[in-house]
This record gives C-alpha cells, structure tokens and sequence, in this order.
C-alpha cells in the first residue's frame, strides 16, 4: 500500500513503512533483507511485491539505514527508530 509517500506493508508481525524520500539508496536493507528490498530505476529503494524476510531481519534492515527511511510498528507501537 502506497500512502502520502510512505510505502506500507505488513510482513509478520511487523508493519514495515518505507519513506522513499528520506531514502539514499545506500542500500544497507538490501544487504540484510535482499529478498525484502530493492533498488527501483529511480535508485530509490522499494519494498518487493511478495517479498518477506525473517522479523529479526527486517528490524537489522531498519536499523541499518542511515537516514530512517524504514520505520517499523508491532501493534501500532512505533518500535524504531526511537522517538
């Protein structure tokens, strides 16, 4: 689902949302969680359709990005990054 810039799914028990506008394309995520992100033709990182990865893979790819770009919930709780 794309909402206001911000791409969201769910994958397990985490609510992923990616702001493509604070992404880099330093592709940490990408390293962690290749099946989960790519790079799109804009270099600007995109969540895969279908993709999924293990929750302790997608947090580690949230965590990686320098800019913040993933935001991870569990319950409607922002988890990271950190207020």
């Amino acid at each position: 689902m794309v909402l206001e810039g911000k791409i969201i799914k769910q994958i397990g028990k985490y609510k992923v949302v990616l702001i493509q506008s604070k992404c880099i394309a330093a592709a940490s995520c990408i390293a962690i969680s290749p099946d989960l992100f790519r790079l799109n033709e804009e270099n600007l990182v995109e969540i895969i359709e279908g993709g999924t990865d293990e929750p302790d893979n997608v947090m580690l790819s949230a965590q990686s990005c320098p800019t913040g770009a993933i935001e991870i919930y569990e319950n409607d709780k922002k988890l990271w990054p950190p207020e």
